[in-house]
């Protein structure tokens, strides 16, 4: 029998089985038998000898449209990640108005656009939305959301919306996703905003550039948004919705400090369910080797967290990693000092190549762990497993063909985003994708981009 595709002779990974030598061939959109290796023929064969195939990345974590329209960022960024063998992204997305009325709008806008499969997590803002929620989950597919602990005072002023998010509404929103027969997932922003409103001006309502004021630099950040104010957020929200059986479903994003990890695990040791996400600026920065760039919140802290967030991957305490991805232009983010400069940078497409570089490499992780926190516990996560995140007989045909030894050093023109900037710009990075396969079709290969917008396709769930 001749296949579409066969990627042949290739270390396929998973987490389950390890690594064993293959071909993989995929027929349409799906993988259609795992065969010893050098046995199977297809229309086409990529040799994939000396290479490992992984199933394709997933970033669960990313804001395309927030400071571009989502139309533009749709083509860019997807693009962008077939370098780096992303296959599927999570749009994190909010609007204050009505999702009933204008998601078809955003649908229509991403269609035609991306080169890779996607689902988006809508950002609740107000009870507005927490009525939306069944009409959310059965009518338009999306069974993820995020809770923004950082806007609780100010959603009114930033969004036009009906409330503040205070803990009733919190508790209403927790209870009615707890009720939907789908499985959800509910993404946390960790932040007391009491704690950092009090620490400095509020960072969530614009304000004046005071030219006047003294360069302050990263630290400023640091000490506004301390790891404590994380820790104490996660395991208080946490505990709310554990109080509606929900903890299962509670998924903290962008875990930045050691303390919060550290008490993530003491929380799985006293039976709670929280799944943990860390992201890869954490992983590989430190606040004393920033600069106005990598503003981010909460921002990249010191080498001690870095070192504990790595052990908490290690050990399983943090599950999944996504990287907060925003597109935005150089001249718009750098501002006069690091406070001023917009927050969020693009990184998707080095998502995979830091972690293969700074954590297999380096010792820290396995290459089954690697593909764990990557790709495999991130769909389960959103409930997209086994269909993304695996390599079986009839899933996706989502597949990056790695090449563990390959060395380039980071820059835009690699990258290909719709940035022109890179917070990792003039590092060099070992362990980067030749191919990247996208539900069957080959989309990226030896540094070109051969797939097509428009391939990508929304994922609606329940699968």
């Amino acid at each position: 029998m001749t296949h579409d595709l066969v990627i042949a002779n290739g270390t396929v990974v998973t987490p389950e089985l390890g690594a064993f030598k293959a071909d993989v061939a995929a027929d349409g959109d799906e993988i259609a038998t795992i065969a010893s290796p050098g046995t199977l023929s297809g229309d086409r064969v990529i040799d994939a000898e000396g290479n490992h195939v992984l199933p394709g990345a997933i970033d669960p974590h990313t804001h395309h449209g927030i400071y571009r329209g989502l139309e533009a960022d749709a083509e860019t960024e997807s693009r962008s990640d077939l370098v780096g063998g992303v296959t599927t992204i999570g749009n994190y997305f909010r609007r204050g108005g009505s999702y009933e009325e204008i998601m078809d709008g955003y649908f229509a806008e991403a269609e035609p656009n991306y080169y890779h499969d996607y689902f988006f997590s809508l950002g609740l803002l107000s009870f507005e939305h927490i009525e939306e929620i069944p009409y959310i989950v059965e009518e338009l597919g999306i069974t993820s959301f995020k809770w923004y602990k950082n806007y609780k005072d100010v959603a009114p002023e930033k969004f036009g919306t009906d409330s503040e998010m205070h803990d009733d509404w919190a508790d209403a929103f927790i209870q009615a996703l707890a009720a939907q027969d789908a499985s959800t997932t509910l993404g946390h922003h960790s932040e007391n905003m009491e704690i950092t409103s009090a620490l400095g001006d509020n960072p969530y309502l614009d304000s004046a550039v005071d030219d006047d004021q003294e360069y302050r630099g990263y630290d400023v950040l640091v000490d506004q948004f301390p790891d404590y104010a994380e820790a104490q957020s996660m395991t208080a929200s946490g505990s709310l919705a554990r109080q509606h059986d929900y903890d299962d479903s509670f998924y903290a994003v962008h875990i930045s400090a050691g303390r919060t990890a550290d008490e993530l695990a003491m929380l799985h040791e006293a039976g709670w369910e929280i799944t943990g996400e860390t992201c890869t600026h954490y992983l590989t920065l430190t606040a004393d080797e920033c600069d106005e760039r990598h503003n981010v919140n909460p921002p990249v802290r010191s080498k001690a967290d870095q070192e504990t967030l790595w052990e908490r991957v290690a050990d399983g305490t943090i599950s999944c990693i996504g990287t907060d991805h925003c597109a935005n232009l150089r001249d718009d983010k750098v501002g006069e000092d690091v406070p001023d400069s917009l927050p969020g940078f693009p990184s998707s497409a080095t998502m995979l190549p830091l972690i293969l570089s700074e954590g297999v490499h380096e010792g820290r992780i396995s290459l089954e762990r690697a593909v764990e926190v990557t790709s495999t516990n991130t769909a389960k996560a959103f409930d997209i497993y086994p269909k993304k995140g695996s390599i079986q007989v009839g899933t996706d045909a989502d597949l990056t063909v790695v090449d563990l030894d390959e060395t380039k050093t980071v820059t835009p023109e690699l990258l290909r985003s719709g940035a022109d900037y890179s917070p990792y710009e003039g590092r060099e990075v070992t362990g980067w994708p030749t191919h990247t396969v996208v539900r069957g079709q080959v989309a990226y290969e030896e540094g070109e981009i051969v797939g097509e917008p428009g391939h990508g396709t929304h994922i609606d769930r329940p699968i």
